[in-house]
C-alpha cells in the first residue's frame, strides 16, 4: 500500500458564522490516479480516544494507526503550502505525540504529570490529597 494523504476545504455553516473545515481524507496510490477512486478513510482529529472508536482509520490500521498517521502528516507537512493547512497539521502532529509520564516520589506509581510555571509535579494525585488530608486532622 502506498497511502498519501489529500487536503481538501470543506464550507461549514457554524452558528458563528460561516468557516471553512479542512478534512484529511488517506488514499492508496496503487488503488487508482484519481481521489474518489482511491479513497480509504478519513484521518480523524483524535485518535487518542478509548473504548470503540468511532473513526474507520483505527479500525483499518490498528495499533500501526498512531504510527501511519504520524508519518502521513509528516510528509504532508512536507508538501504542503498553505499556512493554515500547516498550521492545522502540526495541530495534528502535536496532539499525536506521547504525553511524558513521571514516577510518583512517594508511592513510585507512573502518572501524567502537570506543569506549574517552570515546575513539573513529582507526587501523584491520590498521595497528593492524602497528604492534605491528614494535614486537615
Amino acid at each position: 500500500m502506498k497511502l498519501e494523504l489529500s487536503v481538501s476545504k470543506k464550507p461549514m455553516n457554524r452558528a458563528s458564522g460561516f468557516t471553512e473545515e479542512l478534512v484529511f481524507a488517506v488514499v492508496d496510490l496503487d488503488k487508482a490516479d484519481s481521489y474518489p477512486r482511491n479513497f480509504v478513510c478519513l484521518l480523524p482529529k483524535n485518535l487518542q480516544r478509548e473504548g470503540n472508536p468511532a473513526s474507520k482509520f483505527p479500525k483499518i490500521y490498528g495499533k500501526e494507526s498512531n504510527r501511519i498517521a504520524i508519518e502521513l502528516l509528516t510528509k504532508a507537512l512536507r508538501s504542503q503550502g498553505d499556512l493554515g493547512v500547516r498550521a492545522e497539521i502540526e495541530k495534528r502532529l502535536k496532539a499525536l505525540q506521547p504525553k511524558p509520564t513521571a514516577k510518583c516520589a512517594i508511592c513510585g506509581c507512573t502518572f501524567e504529570p502537570i506543569k506549574f510555571g517552570h515546575f513539573l509535579q513529582k507526587v501523584c494525585k491520590t498521595c497528593r490529597y492524602k497528604g492534605k488530608s491528614q494535614q486537615l486532622c
